[in-house]
C-alpha cells in the first residue's frame, strides 16, 4: 500500500439527492468501522450479492480493515451519511502500474432511486482525476442493470464487454461536454425538487411564542395543510418554523429530524448558534434550512405564508431577498402596487437554501414568469452566473444590484481581488440580467414584464391629453430612455385618447404604446383607466398608462395578477425607463449568443502544476507568483504558446542571448520600472553587439532613475531578452478572481488606453464565440484591431481565441487569482503572447467548479 496521504477535508460536501433530500459526503475513516457494520446490516442479501458476486452476510475483520483503512490516494472510499447513519459507500482501487482504477458502490436498499450512485460516481471521478487516475473499470453482474445504468447514464464514453459471465465496463473519467451536461441537468432537477419541497409543505409544526404562532396561522387562511405546534407532532412533519425565542435550537433541529421534517425555517436569529453552525447542524441531520434571520416564505398557489404580510396577491412574480429589511420594503411596495407574486423566499444573510437553489426552482415553476433578486452576497459565483444565464433565456431576471466592488488593479502585488463597477455592468449585460439601482425601478420593470408582452423593438407611440406633457414624454423617450418615438399625438379628451391608443396599436411601425392622462378634477381618470385596461388585456404589444391627477386609479385586485393587466404609473419617466429595460431584454433574447467552443486542453496537467506550486509554498494564505517555466507550462496546457524569453544578469549574458536571435528585445520585468512613464524599460529591434551594449547602458540609467540602484545595477530591472515580435497591435488580457462574481475577464489595448483611461471590455466564463467577438468590438480602440485609415485588420479571430482560452483556464482553476498576458502582439496573420504573469492563491473549496454540492 502507498504511504497514506493526509485526510482530505476538501473532499467533504453537503449534497442534494434527486428527490430534494440532503446528505453529507466525506472520505471514510477508521472510526467508521462500527458505522459500516451497521450500514451493512441494513443492506439486503441481494444487494450484497450484486456487490461481491457471492453470498457475504457479514463483513469479516479483514474486510473492515480493508474498507475503512485507505490511503486517500491509490485507495479511496467516500461515504454518504444522513444524520449519524451511513447510507452508501463508493470506492476505487488503483490498478498497480497503470492509470486505471477499479470502482464499486454499495447503496442501502431504501436509499436506492435517489441518485446516490450518480453522486458517488461524480465525486469519485473528481477525486480520481486529482490523483492522476484517467480511467475507471468495473466488473458487474449481468443482472445488476441498475449499476450498469449508473455508468451508462453518466455521460462518459462507456465501453462494455463480456468476460467469463461478467459485464466489464470501462470509461475515461475526464469530463466531456456530454458528462458535464448530464451532471448539470441532475443538479438542476435535484435542487429544484429540494426548494419545491421547502415551498410546498403539507404539515407544518411551529415552535414559537404565542404571538408569533398566532401571526403565522392567521396569515394563512387559505393554506390547505395543517399547522400545529412541534409538541403536538405525532406523525410525519414536512417543515418546522422556529422563532428566535427558542432556548436550545440544537435540540429543535434534532427533534425536527426525528419527526421526518425536510426543512426548517428560522424566522429570527439562532440564539448563541452562529449561522454557519446552524447550516452545518441542519445539513448533518439531512434538513434544508431557511434562515436564520429569515422574513419567511410565501407560495400563493398553496396558501403558504410565513411572513407578516397579510393575504399577498397571487401573481407570477418570484421574489428572493436576503436582508429582512429589504424584504419588508419589497413586500410593502408589492402590496402598494397590487403586484401579485407566485413565491417569496427570504433567507437572511447566510442560509443553507441559496439564491442558486431558488433560481433552479424558478426555472421549472410554471407559476413564475418573472424573477426578482435582491442580493447582499453570492456564495458560489461561478454557479450563480451559470444558472442566471440559463434562467434569463426563459424568464426575465431582474436584480437589485448589490454594492459595487472597489476598483483593483491587477498589477498590485497584494490585496483582495474585486471587479471595477463597469465590469459588473458588463457581466450582467452578458448574462441577460436586468439590473436596477433602486427598489422602485425594480418593481416598475417587474410590473411591465409581468403584465404586458415584451416589446419586439424600440419603436414607441406616445399619446397624451396635454401637449406640454407630450413634448416632455417624446423627448424623454428619445434622449433619456433610448427609445424611438415614432408618433407623438396630443388629443383633447379621454375618449379621443383611447381611440388614438387603439389606432397606435394597429400601426405596423410601433412596438409599444404609452398614454398619459391629466385629470385635474378627477372627472375621467378611472373611466380612461378602465378603457385602456380593456385594450391592454388583449394587446400583443405592451400598453402603459400614466395618470397625472389627484386621485388613485385602480383595477380589480381580488383576482390574480398577471398577463393582460394594465401597468399604471404616476410619472412618464418611470414608465418609459421600465419599457426601455424590457426592450433591452428582448434584444438580448433575440441576439445571436454564439456557442462555447470546444478547446483542446490538458486540465489534469494544469491542476497538477497548480497543486505542486501551492504545495511548495506551504502557506494557505500565500499569493504564489508562478515562475516562468510553470507559467509557460500552465498556458501551454490550454493551447497558449508563450514566446520564450531568457533572463540575463550581465552584459555578456545579454550579448549571448541576443546573438541567437535575428532581432531581439531587451526589457525590464521589474514592475516599478515598467510602471514609470518617464523611464525606458523596453528596447526593441536590437541587432548586433553595439546595439545590445547601448540598450544595456540605457537600462542602467533607467534603474538609477527609478531609484532601484546605480547605473551598473541593471540586474535590479529583472532584464530578459526575447525575440522581436511581428509588427502589430499590442493587446492586454487579464483575469481577476472576484469574490462575488468569480473570474472576470478583461481585454484592452496595451498602454494608456486600458491602464489609465479604462478602455477595457469585461465578461465572465464560459465565453461563447459571440462573447469574445463583442469584447473586441466594445473597445473604444476597436478600430485599431479591425482596420483603420486603410490599414488591414489584425487577426481578430486569433485574439478572440486567445481570450476564450484564458477564460477556460480561469474557469477551470479557481486558484488562478490573477492572470495577466501582456503584451500580446496581434498582427494580420496571428497573435504572439510575449509576456505573462499568473498569481495563485489556495482557495478553500476551490476544486472542480462543476462538482455538485451545496455552497
Amino acid at each position: 500500500m502507498a504511504a497514506s496521504a493526509p485526510y482530505p477535508p476538501e473532499w467533504e460536501a453537503d449534497v442534494v439527492l434527486s428527490d430534494g433530500g440532503t446528505a453529507h459526503l466525506r472520505p471514510i475513516l477508521p472510526d467508521d468501522r462500527q458505522r459500516l457494520v451497521d450500514f451493512y446490516a441494513r443492506v439486503s442479501d441481494e444487494s450484497k450479492y450484486l456487490r461481491f458476486f457471492a453470498p457475504r452476510p457479514v463483513l469479516s475483520e479483514a474486510d473492515l480493515d480493508r474498507f475503512t483503512i485507505v490511503d486517500h490516494d491509490e485507495r479511496v472510499a467516500l461515504i454518504l451519511t444522513v444524520g449519524t447513519e451511513m447510507i452508501a459507500v463508493g470506492r476505487y482501487d488503483r490498478i498497480p502500474g497503470s492509470a486505471d482504477a477499479e470502482v464499486a458502490f454499495l447503496v442501502q436498499d431504501d436509499q436506492q432511486g435517489r441518485g446516490v450512485g450518480q453522486l458517488l460516481l461524480e465525486h469519485l471521478a473528481q477525486v480520481a482525476r486529482e490523483r492522476g487516475v484517467g480511467r475507471f473499470v468495473a466488473d458487474v453482474l449481468p443482472q445488476n442493470s441498475r449499476m450498469v445504468a449508473v455508468f451508462a447514464d453518466a455521460g462518459y464514453h462507456v465501453k462494455r464487454s463480456y468476460e467469463e459471465g461478467m459485464v466489464v465496463v470501462e470509461f475515461p473519467i475526464e469530463p466531456s461536454e456530454t458528462s458535464t451536461n448530464v451532471m448539470l441537468r441532475r443538479e438542476h432537477r435535484a435542487e429544484a425538487a429540494s426548494v419545491r419541497r421547502v415551498l410546498t409543505p403539507h404539515q407544518i409544526a411551529v415552535l414559537a411564542p404565542d404571538r408569533v404562532r398566532s401571526a403565522v396561522t392567521g396569515s394563512m387562511p387559505g393554506f390547505a395543510g395543517s399547522v400545529i405546534t412541534l409538541d403536538q407532532a405525532t406523525g410525519k412533519i414536512d417543515q418546522v418554523v422556529i422563532s428566535s425565542a427558542i432556548d436550545s435550537i440544537e435540540e429543535v433541529v434534532r427533534r425536527s429530524a426525528e419527526v421526518g421534517a425536510h426543512s426548517i425555517v428560522v424566522l429570527g436569529d439562532a440564539g448563541q448558534l452562529a449561522a454557519t453552525q446552524l447550516i452545518e447542524l441542519a445539513r448533518s441531520h439531512g434538513l434544508r434550512a431557511v434562515g436564520p434571520n429569515s422574513l419567511g416564505l410565501i407560495n400563493t398557489s398553496t396558501g403558504l405564508n410565513l411572513t407578516p404580510l397579510q393575504s399577498p396577491r397571487p401573481g407570477t412574480l418570484g421574489v428572493f431577498c436576503q436582508s429582512t429589511a429589504i424584504g419588508v420594503m419589497l413586500l410593502s411596495k408589492l402590496e402598494a402596487q397590487s403586484l401579485g407574486i407566485s413565491s417569496f423566499v427570504s433567507t437572511g444573510p447566510l442560509s443553507d437554501v441559496s439564491v442558486n437553489d431558488v433560481m433552479q426552482y424558478w426555472s421549472d415553476d410554471p407559476a413564475t414568469t418573472v424573477c426578482l433578486l435582491s442580493l447582499d452576497s453570492i456564495g458560489n459565483p461561478r454557479k450563480f452566473t451559470r444558472i442566471a444565464r440559463r434562467l434569463a433565456r426563459t424568464k426575465p431576471l431582474v436584480v437589485l444590484a448589490p454594492s459595487r466592488s472597489r476598483h483593483h488593479s491587477i498589477g498590485e502585488p497584494e490585496g483582495p481581488q474585486a471587479a471595477p463597477p463597469e465590469a459588473i455592468d458588463a457581466i450582467y449585460r452578458q448574462l441577460g440580467v436586468i439590473v436596477c439601482r433602486k427598489r422602485d425601478e425594480m418593481l416598475d420593470v417587474a410590473e411591465v414584464l409581468t403584465r404586458q408582452p415584451l416589446p419586439q423593438g424600440r419603436r414607441v407611440a406616445a399619446y397624451a391629453n396635454s401637449s406640454s406633457l407630450l413634448r416632455q414624454m417624446a423627448s424623454f423617450a428619445t434622449h433619456r430612455a433610448g427609445l424611438d418615438c415614432v408618433e407623438a399625438q396630443s388629443v383633447p379628451t379621454a375618449d379621443d385618447l383611447v381611440a388614438a391608443v387603439r389606432a397606435g396599436l394597429e400601426r405596423e411601425d410601433t412596438d409599444a404604446v404609452i398614454a398619459a392622462h391629466v385629470d385635474v378634477y378627477s372627472d375621467s381618470a378611472q373611466g380612461f383607466h378602465d378603457a385602456l385596461s380593456e385594450l391592454a388585456r388583449t394587446s400583443e404589444k405592451p400598453v402603459l398608462g400614466v395618470f397625472v391627477d389627484f386621485t388613485t386609479v385602480a383595477g380589480p385586485t381580488s383576482s390574480p395578477d398577471g398577463s393582460g393587466t394594465l401597468p399604471v404609473f404616476e410619472g412618464y419617466g418611470d414608465a418609459l425607463q421600465a419599457l426601455a429595460r424590457a426592450a433591452d431584454y428582448q434584444e438580448w433574447l433575440t441576439a445571436d449568443h454564439g456557442v462555447v467552443p470546444e478547446l483542446g486542453r490538458r486540465a489534469a496537467a494544469a491542476r497538477g502544476i497548480v497543486e505542486e506550486a501551492l504545495t511548495e509554498a506551504n502557506d494557505p494564505l500565500a499569493r504564489v507568483v508562478l515562475d516562468p517555466d510553470r507559467t509557460a507550462a500552465l498556458l501551454a496546457a490550454y493551447g497558449i504558446t508563450l514566446v520564450p524569453r531568457t533572463p540575463v544578469a550581465t552584459l555578456q549574458e545579454a550579448l549571448d542571448a541576443a546573438a541567437a536571435l535575428p532581432s531581439a528585445v531587451i526589457k525590464a520585468t521589474e514592475p516599478a520600472l515598467r510602471a514609470s512613464p518617464d523611464l525606458t524599460a523596453v528596447f526593441r529591434h536590437i541587432s548586433g553587439a553595439e546595439q545590445v551594449r547601448q540598450a544595456w547602458t540605457e537600462l542602467g540609467r533607467s534603474v538609477a532613475g527609478a531609484g532601484l540602484g546605480g547605473p551598473e545595477d541593471q540586474v535590479a530591472a529583472g532584464p530578459v531578452v526575447q525575440k522581436q515580435g511581428e509588427p502589430g497591435v499590442s493587446v492586454r488580457i487579464t483575469s481577476v478572481e472576484d469574490p462575488a462574481y468569480g473570474p472576470v475577464l478583461g481585454i484592452g489595448l496595451s498602454g494608456i488606453a486600458s491602464e489609465l483611461l479604462g478602455d477595457l471590455a469585461y465578461r465572465v466564463p464560459p465565453l461563447t464565440t459571440a462573447d469574445a467577438e463583442s469584447m473586441l468590438r466594445d473597445l473604444k480602440g476597436a478600430p485599431a484591431l479591425f482596420g483603420r485609415f486603410g490599414a488591414p485588420p489584425v487577426d481578430t479571430d486569433g485574439v478572440a481565441d486567445l481570450i476564450t482560452r484564458v477564460a477556460q483556464l480561469a474557469d477551470d482553476l479557481p486558484q488562478a487569482a490573477e492572470i495577466l498576458l501582456t503584451p500580446c502582439i496581434a498582427s494580420h496573420d496571428g497573435v504572439e503572447v510575449m509576456g505573462a504573469r499568473i498569481v495563485l492563491t489556495a482557495r478553500p473549496g476551490s476544486r472542480d467548479p462543476l462538482s455538485r454540492s451545496l455552497q
